[in-house]
This record gives C-alpha cells, structure tokens and sequence, in this order.
C-alpha cells in the first residue's frame, strides 16, 4: 500500500502472550520502520493466551484481518476489520469488534480471498490435517458451515508435507490461477513450505500442487542452533510479488 509493505507480525513479551506489530519497509528486505507499541492484542476472554498469524485482505477501503486466537485451552479462528485510512493513520482503537468465525472448532491458518466468486467470499482455514475452503454470501463473522469442505489433505505416506498442512501466504492473483504459499509438516515435525494454485474464477478447484518444498528450514536460526523460538520450522503468513 502505496507503495510501501505492511508487515504483521506476531511476538510474544515475558508474559508469554502473542500480540500483532507492525513494520514497515519500501522494498520488503529492509525495515524502515517498526512500531514500539503492539497494534492489536487480546481482549476477548477467547483469546485472552494470544492472538497470532495475521492474514490481512484489502477488500473496498477496509482491510480485513483473520487470525489465530487462543484461550486457555482451544486455538480457533477470529475476524475483525478496519478503514484503510484508520489503518494507514496508526487508528488502533478502531479496528472492529472481533469474532470467532467458526465456534467451537479447533481451528488455524486461516486467509480471506479479497474478492467475491459468484456473489460469495472465500476463506481458505484448517481443521487438521487438510486445508479447507468455506463460502459465505457476507464478511461478518460467524461463518455459515454448509458449504464448507476440505481443499486438500496431506501427502500420501512419509512425504515433506505428509503429517498435516495449513494455509500460508494471502492468494496472489496470477493469469494462470491464484497462487498460495502453504506449509507442510513432516512425521518428525519439520516444517517446509510449498505452492498451491486454484482456478481464477473458482477457489474451490485445486489446479496444482508442487510435489516438493520451495522452501525448507536450512538455516542456523531455523534449525534452532541460534535465535530460533521453534526449530525446524519455515513458516509464512504473507507473500509479496516482485520481479527478480
């Protein structure tokens, strides 16, 4: 947004609860700025443990952000909005009242399509161990559960991504589908990352699926030798387009 990247990010204090901050960069390598103070944090008794994995979509001119809330003893899905000039303009008191999108599911990785399919948003969310994908004719949470069904499961056996997946980057609109970054796990509980593309004009239609990680724990700090809260883990909760 104008041209600048808008990175949402999770961290947690010595209380050991996640809030969402805020840095900025012109070129999405180099940090220009980064907020001293959180931009959004728990309120809700449901979430009162953290809110984590901010997955923003820029639909009219409010931005729309699903998220991981956590209570005491369950991780599910919330949504909440706000203005893009609210947003751009530091407004933190201002983001919307905040809801749980699926009640009572144990639920993640959630990310919101920034358009409508046939007079119907899309969200793409996890429900171990598959990826699944939900319409709904409005953007207020809770979500309708009818028409709600898994995208994609696991790989077959011992695969990269054969324990379990989850949704990762925003879609990107590209002329052959909308391409997603998601995430795959291991049965020994590493981490990687890979490449979904669905149909343009149907989200629910699975185009490809890369047999292989474009993206795996390599480094020191992702492999839990240095700085690394979790090891063996790459993880990604947004994606920018750029030309090498």
């Amino acid at each position: 947004m104008n041209g600048k990247v808008y990175i949402l990010y999770r961290a947690c204090g010595e209380d050991e609860i996640s809030r969402i901050g805020l840095a900025i960069s012109s070129d999405g390598l180099h940090i220009e700025e980064r907020l001293d103070s959180p931009i959004f944090e728990p309120a809700e008794d449901w979430e009162k443990k953290g809110c984590e994995d901010p997955r923003l979509a820029l639909i009219g001119d409010r931005i729309h952000m699903l998220y991981t809330a956590y209570s005491s003893v369950a991780a599910q899905i919330a949504c909440t909005s706000i203005g893009l000039e609210d947003f751009l303009n530091h407004r933190w008191s201002r983001w919307e009242k905040r809801s749980l999108a699926f009640p009572g599911f144990e639920d993640k990785d959630a990310t919101l399509f920034p358009q409508m399919f046939n007079g119907r948003y899309v969200i793409y969310h996890r429900i171990e161990p598959s990826i699944w994908v939900s319409f709904s004719d409005r953007l207020s949470c809770p979500w309708p559960r009818e028409d709600h069904r898994i995208l994609v499961g696991p790989g077959a056996g011992m695969s990269w991504d054969g324990f379990k997946i989850g949704g990762g980057s925003q879609p990107i609109k590209t002329k052959y589908g909308w391409l997603l970054i998601y995430h795959g796990v291991d049965h020994s509980w590493v981490y990687r990352l890979g490449v979904l593309l669905v149909g343009l004009d149907d989200p629910g239609r699975l185009l490809y699926r890369s047999p292989n990680p474009v993206l795996e724990p390599k480094e020191s700090c992702e492999l839990g030798e240095e700085g690394c809260y979790v090891p063996n883990v790459v993880f990604t909760c947004g994606a920018v387009p750029s030309v090498d």
